[in-house]
């Protein structure tokens, strides 16, 4: 092997990654070192170093790890496809911050003329920008709910966000009161929650997994709704007893 050879730990410190990560790549068939000394330790290369720099470079842009690992893999490959892929994503992007920023400054404007605004419109914009954000949820996903969010006049979305309320509330008291999921009360309840949501939320496995991971990381992400992380499984229990 000509040049030098980099082993894990200064390699992690030299592009400012940790040994884990180095290590994750390593495993999922990403990154690995090129070659192995007399002694049996695996080493890196320069032009493992360039790879890595390159990995870097496109995870910087918003790509995957399995699409840079589909990059750098195919060298035949056209760069413009993934570069239009992300433009697209970057741009759904864009728009659900532009929607979140007019909200925004819809509410900063009533405020300074003196007009009420309702917390739940302030807690509304505050989780939008939370989930705009949360690497949990794909862009085109986002997009997707602002469309059908936008879709519905005000009335109506003052109607599903009252409604959720109180049906957490009822929620609440069951569970207070130790009613188990398959209550046929609370059967009653989750019948009404999926009317309610399915108003909103499309009957999406990916997305249901998506918004899974995100209160599995963030189980008091509702508490603006009024749901904490164990009315959350309460609640997700009944609905599956539906």
């Amino acid at each position: 092997m000509s040049g030098r050879g980099w082993k894990i730990g200064e390699l992690a410190r030299r592009v400012g990654l940790t040994v884990r990560t180095l290590h994750h790549y390593d495993r999922i068939g990403l990154f690995s070192p090129s070659h192995t000394t007399e002694s049996g330790h695996r080493v890196y290369s320069d032009e493992d170093v360039r790879t890595l720099l390159q990995i870097i470079s496109l995870k910087q842009l918003g790509f995957s790890l399995g699409e840079i690992r589909a990059m750098i893999s195919d060298r035949g490959a056209d760069p413009r496809e993934m570069l239009e892929l992300q433009l697209n994503r970057l741009d759904a992007e864009i728009a659900a911050l532009t929607e979140v920023r007019d909200r925004v400054r819809r509410i900063y404007e009533h405020l300074q003329r003196g007009r009420p605004v309702s917390t739940e419109e302030i807690m509304a914009v505050a989780h939008a920008l939370t989930l705009t954000r949360s690497p949990h949820f794909r862009r085109e996903q986002v997009e997707d709910l602002r469309r059908r969010y936008l879709a519905l006049d005000p009335a109506e979305q003052q109607r599903l966000f009252e409604t959720g309320r109180r049906l957490v509330s009822e929620f609440r008291r069951c569970l207070s009161a130790g009613k188990p999921p398959d209550d046929p009360e609370v059967i009653a309840l989750a019948r009404r929650w999926k009317e309610a949501t399915g108003a909103l939320l499309p009957a999406d496995e990916p997305l249901t997994q998506a918004a899974e991971r995100y209160y599995r990381e963030n189980p008091d992400a509702g508490l603006i709704f009024g749901m904490d992380g164990e009315l959350y499984r309460y609640i997700k229990q009944a609905v599956s007893h539906d």
